[in-house]
């Protein structure tokens, strides 16, 4: 008897199947390919380290609805992502007008 999918199950494949999509856009263009985890520790510490191209193309090639999914499936808050992308903007020139309408009052609100 097959058992249907919890809750958790599709929470699962949905944020497995965002990482896939956010992870194909992020790596096409490299020889060297990140990880999800990698992408999302990266992200939580505001530091693009070692991988500044690949941080910038997240937040200037992938579609801004991702970016949100992406984050949210890492436990990445939206003032977190705010001020890894402003500090990823700073470093790398790159950005995303429509990702930073939406993230710029996030960032002037936080501490």
């Amino acid at each position: 008897m097959a058992t249907r999918p919890t809750n958790s199950d599709r929470r699962g494949t949905a944020a497995e199947a965002v990482d896939r999509l956010v992870l194909a856009i992020v790596n096409a263009p490299y020889k060297r390919t990140i990880d999800a985890n990698t992408l999302a520790a990266r992200l939580a510490k505001a530091d693009p380290g070692d991988w500044s191209v690949h941080v910038a193309t997240f937040f200037t090639e992938v579609r801004p609805d991702l970016v949100f999914a992406f984050a949210d499936a890492h436990g990445l808050t939206k003032s977190k992502l705010a001020q890894a992308y402003f500090i990823t903007k700073n470093k790398t020139r790159e950005q995303n007008p429509d990702l930073e309408a939406e993230l710029a009052p996030l960032a002037a609100a936080a501490p």
